[in-house]
């Protein structure tokens, strides 16, 4: 009985060993995952037959316990006797009032299945599983310094058998590199640096361009995720110089190319960019050949120079939408108030740090800006009458040259083509007739209507100018990612918050214990009832054929159970009804009623009606075979 509790408690947790181990596990293997389900099937129902073993046999010593206490019809017997495939006692009243424990332990019997093998399975489902984890991998970021290090000569080989791709394209002194005093220097973006450029245009999204695995590759599998990178790069950094018609004090302070006068209303521009004051030369001299742009003849000295970063200086009018008055002197030609704007970005070194959230099948991101220091620290200087003197800017000890420091000239280089690819969109112009004659329309002069910085419905620049275009740009940093043959892509590590549904096992351990905690907790009190039983008695008890045949070796039995000897249905209803009890018989046979000397007489215990019948008494050795067979010897040996 306490080997069959214990079994029974050792699958149940083998159960919830293995239900545990499934919990949130995702199997795409079907025929594994029935293999799964059976083993735990499996396990809860030779769980069943422990528990149950241990509460039959803890039941048949409960029932001989009951004959022995309570005369019983046959009737009432025979249900004892069959109570784990005979439901019938549960309904009959004889056995409910004179052996309720028997047949409450019968009960549990049959209760038994029912929690462990039909509910306890249910603790473990399929279902879909809200998975967040978090995990230290590496997600692609940018790296601008692997430019300075790149030499047009030596491919960089991928994995796959790629070429790496710059993004500028380079002249020479020495296509072979052999002469002394050669370098290299820079001539326009790449093809591939422009192409990422119109489509980051052209996509007429609110976010930078990504390639299609993005999400795989960053979240490390099948996730929506979220992390930060951080990287050093190319930004610009806005600022607004002048607001309001004749607002011209810091355009003369800082040396502006124009003012508020070339814009609407008092001008025909609701648009107007000067972007190319100090651009960068192409060709950069008179003397090159049409192979590499090497020089024919001596090199000039300021070959390849970097000497001033271009800046971006951009007027817009915005309509306030609202009406003019009569007595305004722009109100002859315009019908709504138009505010115009100056407004001045610098080309920065940029510490950009960029949240990432991909949410299947989106993504979008969150930017920072840190402006570091500016891409090439210059200026222009001022001429004896205060004006701006375009073409000498200083110091020279800022310049960037392509013969002293390599590695800082090509990282400069980098930030150059972006940004020229940059200026390509915001150079130009946009007129805008006047309402009044009419018609009003924009008459376009610029491929700034080509992105996202103007209306759809007006072709007229957006508000917030200023900040829109520093997030464009940064947009088109980060479409590199599009691209991952770019040198400049690359990866780092950082801490990606991951999420994601995924169909998997769910178990429920409250359930699975739902069910096996009553059984354990009375199998366990009819253990001690058995146990106790036991110790009554004094014996064990057991309901097998030759047990049976013992205890109804009873002449009073042999006579009322005459005619009714094949063990057929239907029986006798007048012996089913005839009450029995289990005790020592009072008239013993020859063998069993004679004391031989030494030998001390034994009785024979058996089912009778309860007239015949005396207490077994703990203790006596009723019916022993050991004893048996010394007595018969003693006897035999009395005869001879």
């Amino acid at each position: 009985m306490v080997t069959a509790f214990l079994v029974g408690i050792c699958l149940a947790l083998g159960q919830h060993i293995l239900y545990t181990r499934l919990h949130h596990r995702n199997e795409d293997d079907e025929d594994k995952k029935v293999r799964m389900v059976l083993y735990g099937r499996a396990l809860a129902y030779f769980s069943k037959v422990a528990f149950g073993g241990c509460v039959i046999l803890c039941y048949r010593q409960r029932i001989w316990r009951t004959f022995r206490e309570r005369p019983l019809s046959v009737w009432s017997i025979d249900q004892l006797f069959l109570a784990t495939e005979d439901p019938s006692l549960f309904v009959n009243w004889e056995t409910l009032s004179k052996a309720p424990l028997a047949v409450a332990m019968a009960l549990i019997i049959w209760l038994i299945p029912l929690a462990t093998i039909i509910f306890s399975p249910g603790a473990l489902s399929f279902g879909w599983y809200f998975e967040i984890s978090s995990s230290n991998i590496s997600v692609p970021s940018l790296n601008f310094s692997a430019e300075s290090y790149k030499d047009w000569r030596k491919p960089v080989i991928m994995a796959d058998g790629t070429k790496k791709k710059s993004l500028m394209f380079y002249n020479t002194t020495d296509a072979q590199a052999a002469s002394e005093g050669w370098f290299d220097y820079y001539d326009k973006p790449s093809s591939d640096l422009t192409r990422i450029s119109l489509m980051t245009a052209y996509s007429g999204t609110t976010s930078s361009l990504n390639r299609p695995d993005a999400r795989f590759e960053s979240c490390g599998g099948n996730y929506n995720c979220t992390f930060s990178t951080t990287f050093i790069g190319p930004g610009y950094k806005c600022e607004e110089m002048a607001s309001g018609i004749g607002d011209s004090g810091r355009l003369v302070e800082f040396g502006a190319p124009f003012n508020t006068s070339m814009l609407v209303p008092e001008g025909r521009n609701v648009y107007y960019a000067d972007i190319d004051i100090g651009e960068y030369a192409r060709p950069q001299s008179d003397n090159l050949s049409s192979q590499g742009g090497v020089p024919l003849g001596p090199i000039p000295e300021e070959l390849g120079v970097f000497k001033v970063e271009p800046l971006l200086w951009i007027g817009y009018s915005i309509n306030s939408s609202e009406r003019l008055p009569d007595n305004s002197p722009y109100a002859v030609n315009w019908t709504h108030r138009y505010d115009p704007r100056i407004f001045r970005c610098v080309h920065y070194e940029t510490r950009y740090t960029v949240k990432w959230n991909y949410t299947e099948p989106f993504f979008a991101t969150e930017v920072s800006h840190d402006f570091v220091a500016p891409v090439i620290d210059t200026n222009f200087t001022r001429n004896a009458d205060g004006t701006v003197n375009f073409d000498d800017p200083g110091p020279a000890e800022n310049f960037i040259s392509p013969r002293t420091d390599v590695l800082l000239y090509k990282k400069i280089s980098a930030y150059h083509a972006m940004g020229q690819s940059l200026r390509n969109f915001l150079r130009g112009k946009l007129e805008l007739e006047a309402p009044i004659p009419g018609p009003s329309y924009a008459r376009v002069y610029s491929d700034i209507t080509q992105t996202r910085l103007v209306s759809n419905v007006s072709s007229t620049p957006l508000d917030n100018l200023p900040d829109l275009i520093q997030a464009f740009y940064a947009d088109m940093v980060l479409s590199l990612f599009s691209a991952p043959q770019m040198l400049v892509v690359s990866e780092q590590w950082a801490e990606v918050n991951r999420t994601r549904y995924q169909s998997t096992f769910i178990y429920h351990p409250e359930k699975l214990w739902g069910c096996y905690a009553p059984v354990i907790f009375l199998t366990f009190i009819i253990l001690l009832l058995g146990a106790w039983t036991i110790w009554q008695d004094g014996t064990t008890w057991s309901v097998g054929f030759s047990r049976i045949m013992v205890t109804t070796r009873n002449s009073t039995l042999d006579d009322i159970s005459r005619g009714a000897c094949l063990g057929n249905d239907p029986f006798p209803l007048e012996l089913m009804h005839t009450r029995l009890q289990f005790g020592v018989l009072n008239e013993f046979s020859e063998i069993e009623y004679m004391a031989m000397e030494g030998l001390q007489g034994v009785g024979h215990c058996a089912f009778g009606v309860p007239s015949e019948l005396s207490p077994i008494r703990k203790g006596v050795p009723y019916a022993g075979l050991k004893r048996r067979s010394e007595r018969r010897a003693a006897f035999k040996e009395k005869v001879d």
